[in-house]
């Protein structure tokens, strides 16, 4: 939706003001006015109303459009301003015009305001925009010097092979001063000696557009002093320009880094083997203890079904009370479970059930209700309601709309 346009009409006539409006109305033109006719609310309407375009009588009883123009020129440059006058003569608008004013309309001429006000709107926002773009490069020429100068990498520009700028960290590196590097004739002559073919190559690449062009390129590189740096160039094209931006990373100590782990290469192999060696022996170790478990599993079974099992055989056959036939039945069931893989598969994932949770995930896996749990265990609704809400915790299931009886089974599966 189109913003309304915001104007400041200073008027002191009312039926001009409306005539004003009216005109604007009729060219189809989104606004919304403030009319005032004194110095005071005019000052106080430039703030708080904040109008997209003024329009003006130059003359008011109380105060004139000349100093309207001299207070909005000072407050709010930017904000065109037209005079709407019934006699205006044309040196005074021109005299109004070089002051500042952005055009002057008759008033018995008012079918000429709405081609006024659009064409000052669009001035403006054209003087805006040229602002804008003007400081927007100031601020990018700025940003990009400070990057230059900044950028912790070694940096130059090159204009045919020429460097015309270099940043101090290019200084430090090379220990040349601007003035010595600038003056130099080529970027080659930093060089060592035996990877100028190499930068050669670079070269003929980056003039070729090759893709290799963008990448790192590794050469040695002169320091005043007849030092020797290694360092990784990359080298790329300014648009629009014969310019190239080229910048040079210190890798020296990377490179005598590289050179030690080559030595160290040896040993690492070495240790290595014995590592592989060692593994292998801690295989078989492992693969006997997995045996030594399986069989002290399968001893414990046995001995489960042979020496408890025929006792609880005896006591099903004595005379019992269904309470006392309940509960051995109970025993009976939990230990079948506990040979189970079920009850197997739930202990070892859930070390951190007590034996009544257990107890009661076993009989809720076999489809119990909550009043069948209470019967056989002898425990209250509230209790196994706790539990139930324990196990939906610690299944991890507390808050999902899941069925913890199919939850329990799966675990067997």
């Amino acid at each position: 939706m189109e913003r309304k346009l915001r104007i400041l009409i200073l008027e002191d006539v009312l039926t001009d003001a409306e005539l004003v409006k009216y005109e604007l109305m009729e060219a189809g033109i989104n606004f919304s006015s403030v009319c005032v006719k004194t110095k005071s609310a005019f000052v106080k309407e430039l703030d708080e109303f904040v109008p997209d375009i003024i329009l003006s009588d130059y003359s008011l009883p109380s105060f004139d459009g000349l100093s309207a123009l001299k207070i909005a020129a000072d407050q709010y440059p930017e904000v065109p301003f037209i005079f709407v006058s019934g006699a205006l003569g044309e040196e005074r608008a021109i005299e109004l015009l070089k002051k500042g004013a952005t055009d002057y309309v008759l008033k018995d001429r008012l079918s000429r305001l709405a081609p006024a006000v659009t064409r000052a709107l669009q001035e403006a926002e054209e003087r805006s925009e040229r602002k804008r773009a003007e400081k927007a490069l100031l601020e990018s020429e700025a940003k990009y010097r400070t990057i230059f100068e900044n950028t912790g990498t070694a940096t130059f520009i090159l204009e045919d092979e020429k460097i015309i700028l270099a940043n101090k960290e290019f200084e430090q590196l090379s220990g040349y001063s601007k003035g010595e590097i600038e003056s130099k004739n080529t970027w080659q002559e930093f060089v060592f000696e035996d990877d100028l073919d190499k930068v050669k190559g670079f070269e003929w690449k980056k003039k070729q557009n090759s893709k290799d062009a963008s990448k790192g390129y590794e050469f040695r590189l002169i320091t005043k002093r007849g030092g020797i740096r290694y360092v990784m160039a990359t080298l790329a094209s300014i648009p629009s320009t014969n310019n190239a931006v080229m910048s040079l990373l210190d890798i020296t100590e990377r490179k005598a880094a590289e050179e030690a782990l080559k030595k160290r290469e040896l040993d690492l192999e070495m240790k290595s083997q014995s590592l592989e060696e060692a593994n292998t022996a801690l295989k078989v170790l492992l693969k006997h203890r997995e045996e030594d478990k399986g069989t002290l599993e399968e001893q414990v079974l046995i001995n489960v079904k042979k020496l408890v099992f025929p006792y609880l055989e005896d006591l099903k056959r004595l005379k019992l009370n269904d309470k006392q036939r309940a509960r051995v039945e109970i025993i009976e069931k939990h230990l079948h479970e506990i040979v189970s893989p079920f009850l197997r598969s739930l202990s070892s994932s859930y070390l951190n059930l007590t034996p009544r949770e257990i107890q009661i995930a076993n009989l809720v896996k076999e489809g119990k209700t909550t009043k069948e749990i209470t019967e056989l265990l002898n425990i209250s609704a509230t209790a196994v309601d706790f539990h139930r809400k324990n196990l939906r915790s610690k299944f991890g299931i507390k808050n999902i709309k899941t069925n913890l009886r199919s939850h329990l089974s799966s675990l067997s599966q």
